[in-house]
């Protein structure tokens, strides 16, 4: 039954139709017996010649009409495929046709092309799953003409790379992305009467031939044309007369097009034949950026910026304030000139510009407040003079922007032009006051190169009088991820600030450059950072330098996810912060889109005295001592899996003694099992007698003389020992792992009274009070972690250090600590109910046990009752709580 078949099945039935190699006229009745139930063929196929009007057609009806084509003629056989009243009338999903060499497929519903082969057709197995009654992925919201755009355009170029990969080496790949641009230009310049109305692909189908053999010279030809004023081109063919002059330097110096292939120029033709005036400049530029990165093909155009997340940088910076000057002036031609004045000072610099987003926004939002301020002119001034007269102060010269990838400062050029062009358009409609879109001028200032080796007050100077706005979203890199690249521009940006950056992502450059332009000038910056930036070791070594120039935090959006509309992606956790020399005016927080007024916002981005969380060699408060478990140094000899284990007790009875549970952060988690050889100085002589202990000590000895460190090497005189033993005799050991998932709503933490060794990827409380338990899985101990611990990437980094001993935690009771002990037996009691399911299993988020999460919200409530009576209202507020605890506890002393 079709309900039965999947897209795997799909796959795997098109590579067997490749493999029997069937020809033009078996292809569409081989595609019906593999896509429909046996009744349903034989009732089709008995009347396909009368459902089709095509030779030799095969219709099913709301779902394909296929026809056999000709060699050669698979374009014109698709033609009629299109023009078939009965293709209209059963409502068919798919026109399909086959010459024997090229399989064409069109999407009536989305209106899209697919050109393959018959081998290649298991490539596309998505292309049919309408056939099942299923869709693949598609975009639903705003950016429907940009998405369709943008994948008509990435098959194009794909179709280009295939014919001429040369393209993509050296200096031709510049020239294969500007050719991108240029094309994009013409299309959009020709739907919006920038060019005469359709004369780009008019002139294409008149003259590029059948197959678009002579595609490539008729766009060179046109390309060129372009460049030069009308009076400078001299004798022209009369067909290239009404093109305009465009200049503005993308149509500057020798045109260079690739050659196009049938299948390219097929492509072409398709791209064309959309209606490009729709498109969102906004939403264009990061979509185009897919057609050169096969990683995001799976979505295109969806993964960029969204206009509401731009907007929380560039409102509060200075969009919020421009609007209410706008609204004090409105009754006051003097107030309203003295607005427009300042709109045309405006200096916006995003200095990881990629595809333009925030300086296309930003444009955006300066024209409509320069249209609302000369509309209540004109309400004002009733017809007399203005001194701007209709003339919009706003140019694309106040953006600036620098990007790295080549493409992406392409693009971002070619989004500024649509905007202004789109914007201009508005202005004539309001004003009756025509700007000539041609010749193009300046397209804003976009530099491709890499921002951290530039300097940002060469490229966009600081001006008397002008406002200058950093923002941007730079990239995301932890300090493990980065190449020799960016280690060095790491190096380049903090070199006499200080020598500790190597553990800062690399987002933090970004911040320190933005805080040495804006430093002590007209100037202020808010970038977009994963949360990292404020919590953990990234605090006290990136703040400081900022906060030191003089520098304070205006605004900030505390931890939220900086989602797009990638498929695949559910968002990065991010923060927003702004920064400013220091201020009277207000200062705000917006957490969960509540906006707060703070007297201070600290780099915690707390409402609280800057204050920097630093390591405490014991704990702060009464708590008892935690360390790390124990290192082995052993190369890996003392450590026994469960078969090896095995093994050695089974010959070895007496060896049992010896052999210990080894709990590592693996071990805890996930339940896998390890074991260890523990011999105490005592039973050494004991031990060594057994030969497979023997041999496992001789090795360890071997592995630590071989050792470059004196202090290892030391060791090796004591092969039958860990490296670092810590744990002596203990009865119950609280275990918390080093690093752990960041997804879990609790910390994982358990209780070993079994004799069991912890590894040094855990911290243990030795013989620890069981209450301790209590307080580590608590969402208050929790969300103290996820902010003053460093992130591996987005995991828990767990330290005893800076996570437990500054930890604040009121003075208990001995009533207090009893009831946290029975809350903790609680727990462990309703985990071994759901034995042998491991941490891992029991804490996923998607499958947490009901009355498990009941029983660590109960430990939630008692845990929040040591610290006030009143319930905390969320996580924010617990940090509030438990950084005014700390500070009263420190003062004086940080």
């Amino acid at each position: 039954m079709t309900s039965k078949l999947n897209i795997l099945d799909i796959e795997q039935g098109l590579e067997l139709l490749a493999g029997r190699n069937v020809s033009p006229f078996e292809f569409g009745i081989e595609l019906l017996l593999f896509f429909s139930s046996a009744n349903t063929v034989k009732r089709i196929t008995t009347t396909k010649t009368s459902l089709s009007d095509l030779p030799d057609g095969t219709l099913w009806k709301e779902k394909f009409h296929y026809a056999p084509s000709a060699p050669g003629d698979a374009d014109a056989t698709l033609t009629k495929l299109k023009q078939s009243q009965q293709s209209n009338k059963g409502k068919v999903r798919l026109l399909i046709t086959f010459d024997g060499q090229t399989v064409l497929i069109f999407d009536r519903k989305y209106d899209e092309l697919t050109q393959t082969t018959l081998s290649g057709l298991k490539n596309e197995p998505q292309i049919f799953l309408p056939l099942i009654g299923e869709e693949g992925f598609r975009q639903s919201d705003e950016s429907k003409v940009d998405i369709k755009a943008t994948a008509k355009l990435a098959k194009l170029y794909d179709a280009i790379i295939e014919h001429s990969g040369q393209w993509l080496i050296g200096d031709k790949r510049h020239l294969m992305n500007h050719f991108m641009t240029q094309l994009i230009f013409c299309l959009f310049a020709e739907d919006t009467g920038i060019f005469p109305v359709g004369i780009f692909t008019r002139t294409l189908n008149n003259r590029s031939g059948r197959e678009g053999q002579d595609a490539t010279s008729v766009i060179e030809t046109i390309f060129n044309v372009l460049d030069k004023p009308k009076d400078q081109r001299g004798d022209v063919p009369a067909w290239l007369a009404d093109f305009p002059y465009v200049n503005g330097g993308l149509f500057s110096g020798e045109a260079h097009v690739p050659p196009l292939s049938p299948k390219a120029y097929r492509y072409l033709l398709e791209a064309s034949a959309l209606d490009w005036k729709y498109v969102n400049p906004d939403i264009l530029g990061s979509s185009i950026q897919a057609i050169v990165d096969p990683e995001l093909r799976g979505d295109l155009g969806m993964h960029y910026t969204s206009v509401p997340n731009i907007l929380k940088l560039l409102d509060p910076l200075f969009l919020d304030d421009l609007r209410q000057q706008l609204f004090n002036a409105r009754h006051s031609k003097k107030k309203i000139d003295e607005f427009l004045i300042r709109l045309s000072k405006v200096i916006v610099f995003d200095a990881s510009c990629g595809s333009g987003n925030f300086l296309v926004i930003a444009y955006r939002e300066l024209r409509k407040l320069e249209l609302q301020a000369m509309d209540a002119l004109r309400d004002l001034s009733q017809g007399a003079s203005m001194s701007f007269g209709f003339t919009s102060v706003v140019s694309l010269n106040q953006l600036y922007g620098i990007e790295y990838a080549d493409f992406a400062a392409e693009t971002a050029k070619l989004a500024l032009w649509i905007a202004e062009y789109q914007q201009n358009a508005r202005f004539a409609a309001a004003f009756g006051t025509s700007i000539p879109a041609l010749p193009l001028r300046d397209s804003g200032n976009i530099l491709c190169g890499n921002a951290l080796r530039q300097d940002w007050t060469t490229f966009c100077p600081i001006r008397d009088g002008y406002e200058h706005y950093i923002v941007g979203n730079p990239p995301y890199l932890g300090s493990t991820k980065m190449g020799k690249e960016q280690k060095d521009d790491m190096e380049l940006v903090f070199k006499g600030h200080t020598t500790s950056f190597k553990t800062l992502d690399y987002v933090c450059a970004w911040f320190l450059k933005a805080a040495e332009y804006c430093q002590g000038k007209n100037a202020a910056f808010s970038l977009v950072s994963t949360n990292s930036i404020v919590q953990g070791g990234h605090v006290p070594l990136l703040w400081p330098l900022i906060f030191e120039k003089g520098m304070e935090i205006s605004y900030a959006y505390t931890s939220f996810k900086w989602k797009n509309n990638a498929s695949h992606n559910a968002g990065v956790t991010c923060v927003i912060v702004a920064v400013r020399n220091k201020s009277s005016q207000a200062k705000y927080i917006f957490s969960k889109e509540v906006r707060d007024v703070a007297s201070n916002i600290n780099a915690y981005l707390l409402d609280a005295p800057n204050i920097l969380i630093m390591k405490a060699s014991k704990p702060l408060f009464s708590l008892p001592l935690m360390d790390y478990g124990n290192k082995p140094a052993d190369g890996g000899h003392l450590i026994l899996s469960d078969a090896e284990a095995r093994d050695i007790t089974n010959d070895f009875p007496e060896a049992e003694k010896y052999i210990k549970r080894f709990v590592g952060s693996q071990e805890l988690i996930h339940g896998s099992i390890r074991h260890c050889l523990w011999v105490t100085e005592s039973s050494v002589e004991h031990a060594v007698s057994i030969p497979p202990l023997k041999q496992r000590f001789n090795q360890v000895a071997e592995m630590r003389l071989a050792s470059p460190k004196q202090q290892t090497k030391d060791m090796a005189k004591q092969p039958h020992s860990f490296g670092e033993p810590r744990q002596y005799d203990s009865k119950l050991t609280i275990v918390v792992p080093r690093v752990s998932s960041e997804n879990r709503e609790y910390l994982p933490v358990d209780v070993l009274t079994k004799g069991e060794i912890i590894s040094d990827r855990n911290f243990g409380i030795y013989d620890g009070p069981l209450w301790a338990m209590a307080l580590i899985a608590s969402k208050m101990h929790h969300i103290w972690i996820a902010t003053v611990c460093v992130r591996l990437e987005e995991r828990f980094s767990y330290s005893n250090t800076i996570g437990w001993n500054t930890f604040p935690v009121p003075d208990l009771t001995d009533a207090q600590k009893e009831l946290l002990n029975q809350s903790a037996r609680s727990v462990i009691l309703k985990r071994e109910e759901y034995y042998p399911k491991s941490i891992a299993d029991l804490y996923d988020p998607k499958k947490m046990p009901k009355d498990l999460l009941q029983v660590h919200e109960a430990n939630d409530r008692l845990v929040d009752s040591l610290y006030r009576e009143t319930p905390f209202a969320d996580q924010n507020e617990r940090l509030s709580h438990l950084f005014e605890l700390y500070i009263k506890k420190t003062q004086g002393k940080s």
